[in-house]
């Protein structure tokens, strides 16, 4: 049986500069053979990712993190409802103190990635809940309050783990604390502009998922995870407030113009292409499949058939974009200004260049 820690032909090594100076000292290869492969490392490594397109995410890394996140998911519900019976005030304390101290093991130690994107949900949402329970009778402040409070623990579970929803969950803090701020200067100023506001907070965060973006174009560190959860933050803080504006708000249950919101869905839909990221576009959906729905009933169809054609187009165009996303962006990407492109992913199907 061959030591476990002997590398086996198959597995994967990785060369340093100290290794190809170690080979041409033992005569391996020449020093312009170890300059060659120096410049092929970095033009490969210029190259776009493979999977750069695929978006891809750190959710599982063994079905061991679904095991933990099960008995995280548990102890959590077994303090709730014990806490809820004799300290109500105490529950939050106690969840918030319960997921810094299995971050040290699972976040920090284990490096396991879905309970710590679960337990950095946890310990934020448990600081927020832990100032709002305190100021129910408060409630212009509490929304400042909270968020100033989810602000400071996803920061500091940002410095201390890294997690990279954590500074999605930091944002969203600071975006309650401006909210908040409005709130309590003028309720009925949120209240007549709370959809531009959040437009305009989900444009800024949008903004600053790009510039994650623009940090790490092939998508090779953590930084796109980052990114990726900026970018869910963002969406929703865009999609929802724009489709009120043009008359198809969520509460309403009707969607007045159909056409607008598909050409908003267009909009996003062009948007995501250049940027490469899904996030808008599973955002917009709902509005998507309801503006399909209304333009059917006003055709004629009624009923459970106009329902069953509004799904199966909706998952016909989610498809279709799912097979044809990388040539689609290839050619969005041509009409796109080369500033605009030096930003983003280089697509894989695109002939000239793009920097």
């Amino acid at each position: 049986m061959s030591d476990p820690g002997t590398a086996r032909d198959g597995d994967p090594i990785g060369l340093d500069p100290s290794d190809l100076a170690a080979a041409v000292a033992a005569g391996v290869v020449t020093p312009t053979q170890a300059e060659a492969l120096r410049a092929f490392a970095r033009k490969r490594h210029a190259l776009p990712s493979a999977t750069v397109d695929e978006e891809d995410v750190r959710f599982v890394t063994s079905f061991n993190d679904i095991f933990v996140t099960l008995g995280i998911a548990l102890v959590t519900s077994a303090i709730v409802a014990f806490g809820m019976e004799s300290r109500p005030l105490a529950v939050a304390p106690a969840v918030a103190v319960l997921a810094w101290a299995l971050s040290e093991i699972f976040a920090l130690r284990r490096r396991m990635a879905f309970p710590s994107i679960v337990l950095v949900g946890l310990f934020v949402v448990a600081c927020g809940m832990s100032v709002a329970s305190f100021l129910s009778d408060h409630s212009r402040v509490v929304a400042l309050a909270s968020g100033a409070a989810a602000f400071v623990g996803a920061y500091a579970h940002w410095r201390r783990f890294g997690v990279p929803i954590a500074m999605a969950a930091m944002i969203g803090g600071g975006v309650a604390i401006v909210l908040g701020l409005i709130i309590a200067a003028s309720p009925d100023v949120f209240e007549a502009n709370i959809d531009l506001l959040l437009l305009a907070a989900g444009l800024v965060v949008f903004a600053f998922a790009m510039r994650w973006d623009a940090s790490d174009r092939q998508r090779r560190t953590r930084r796109t995870d980052t990114a990726f959860w900026l970018h869910i933050l963002a969406a929703p803080l865009i999609v929802h407030p724009l489709a009120a504006m043009i008359g198809a708000g969520l509460g309403t249950g009707r969607i007045e113009a159909p056409t607008f919101v598909l050409a908003m869905f267009a909009l996003l839909a062009v948007v995501a292409l250049v940027v490469d990221r899904r996030a808008l576009l599973v955002s917009a959906l709902i509005y998507f499949g309801g503006s399909i729905l209304m333009l059917l009933e006003r055709s004629g169809w009624v009923g459970s058939s106009s329902a069953s054609a509004t799904i199966g187009l909706v998952g016909a165009v989610v498809l279709l974009l799912s097979i044809a996303w990388a040539p689609m962006r290839a050619v969005v990407l041509r009409f796109v200004p080369a500033r605009v492109r030096a930003l983003v992913p280089a697509p894989r199907h695109f002939e000239g260049s793009v920097t």
